[in-house]
């Protein structure tokens, strides 16, 4: 299903300015000397360390502040780069660096909010331009102010758990919380898609849907953190055998790659996506219409680098990787071989 163009516009529009903001940080930092204990060039580096975690927690204003500060100052001088949101309600976050530095990072986390599950992998890419550390009303924005704070295990499947259910023969229901640019690249055999434009709209799908009420519902997304609020959603509207599945579709594809889901796996960075064994993903990439993923791959006409674009920018874009290339060969031609 094609995206609306408000959607495609705010998805790109963040995508530029991450790019963008990044530029000028990581030039700066290829031009600095290595600090001692950190890694010896962010463009030389063979293999980045990456750690995704969340957790929710009460914070009080001040310590939100705090917590942004020190992130902020650890992460420069460190050279951890990555997306750190900070909220009233708790962290969510994913770094990626120097295994060393990102240790110092997990090991002030679990300091300051307790338990946390790590969810960690390695990549041959800098998934990450900059360094974010934002302040934000949620750490995943829901658009329901009333719901509870979610506790720290809520009918949450292990991935072995998940794995015997879906594999059983007993009738039940199996939903996607993610958003539908997502689900085009991946979902578990079976899996129904809500075709959300964003998390915040899962209420109105829940309110819409005729959703069983008979058999569970089992419900997931990328790393874990949507279902701890769309559990409450569908809790309010009367659905009592509801199951989530602990540390998402990363934390199952870590132990059951060959199982029950089906395709690749969207990640909010660089990578784009990654493959049933958590490598950054060679099928797909983002459009450079729309800034959403894509999967028809070629090679541009003018500088020969391997981009994708989407069946919807195809008709414009197919052939060339960005804008610099496509005026280039509207003025140039294409070079010849």
């Amino acid at each position: 299903m094609g995206l609306a163009t408000g959607e495609r516009y705010l998805f790109q529009v963040a995508l530029v300015v991450r790019r963008v903001e990044g530029v000028s940080r990581m030039t700066a930092w290829l031009k600095e000397p290595s600090a001692p204990g950190t890694f010896q060039s962010v463009a030389g580096r063979s293999e980045w360390w990456v750690s995704s975690f969340y957790k929710f927690c009460r914070l009080t204003s001040e310590e939100v502040q705090a917590h942004q500060t020190w992130f902020g100052s650890y992460m420069e001088s460190s050279r951890v780069l990555g997306l750190v949101v900070l909220a009233e309600e708790g962290i969510n976050a994913t770094v990626a660096g120097e295994r060393g530095a990102v240790d110092v990072l997990k090991t002030y986390v679990e300091a300051h909010f307790g338990e946390v599950r790590f969810k960690d992998s390695v990549s041959e890419m800098c998934p990450f331009h900059r360094v974010s550390v934002d302040i934000r009303r949620e750490i995943v924005a829901s658009k329901n102010d009333g719901l509870p704070l979610p506790p720290g295990d809520d009918h949450h499947l292990s991935p072995s758990e998940w794995h015997a259910m879906l594999a059983g023969p007993n009738p039940k229901t199996v939903i996607d919380t993610r958003n539908r640019y997502e689900t085009q690249l991946g979902m578990f055999e079976g899996a129904v898609d809500p075709d959300l434009k964003s998390f915040g709209d899962w209420g109105g799908y829940l309110d819409r849907a005729e959703i069983p009420r008979d058999q569970p519902v089992m419900i997931y997304c990328t790393g874990g953190i949507r279902c701890e609020k769309a559990i409450f959603e569908l809790r309010s509207r009367g659905f009592e055998e509801v199951y989530q599945l602990r540390d998402g579709i990363l934390g199952y594809l870590e132990q059951f790659p060959e199982g029950k889901y089906r395709g690749e796996c969207f990640v909010f960075d660089d990578r784009v996506a990654l493959d049933a064994h958590l490598n950054p993903t060679t099928k797909a990439g983002i459009c450079p219409g729309c800034g959403l993923p894509a999967t028809n791959k070629f090679d541009c006409a003018w500088c020969g680098s391997v981009c994708f674009c989407c069946d919807d920018c195809r008709p414009v874009w197919e052939g060339v990787c960005s804008k610099t290339c496509r005026d280039r060969i509207r003025r140039h031609g294409c070079p010849t071989a």
